[in-house]
């Protein structure tokens, strides 16, 4: 069970620090700018430590169960998409739709392919 632990500890790493790097340092202003997040000032870290620390339980059991790193790769993207682009723009209005989808398409590659 080492590996499950180092797995998710990996994951929590990794998106944690990845989500704030690229939401709050590279990209900050552009979020500012779409107007999707409405709590972009002043983020609620345990709330999104938490959710990644759900994905991470569920990620790090399903990584040793599939023996294509690219699949799972290509479907934990798919996952990301779900929840992370499409789910959020139909909740939330935004200045460009198509800019809000094309950087966060952009950032769960960049995740799927980091945590991968």
């Amino acid at each position: 069970m080492t590996s499950y632990y180092s797995l998710l500890i990996a994951y929590i790493v990794i998106s944690f620090a990845l989500g704030g790097i690229w939401h709050m340092v590279l990209f900050g202003k552009y979020y500012k700018k779409l107007a999707i997040y409405s709590n972009i000032e002043k983020p609620l870290f345990l709330l999104g430590f938490s959710a990644m620390l759900l994905q991470g339980i569920v990620f790090a059991y399903v990584y040793p169960l599939i023996a294509n790193v690219w699949l799972f790769g290509f479907g934990l993207f798919m996952v990301l998409v779900s929840f992370m682009v499409f789910a959020e723009a139909a909740k939330q209005k935004s200045t460009s739709l198509g800019g809000f989808l094309c950087i966060q398409v952009i950032f769960s590659l960049v995740q799927a392919i980091l945590v991968t």
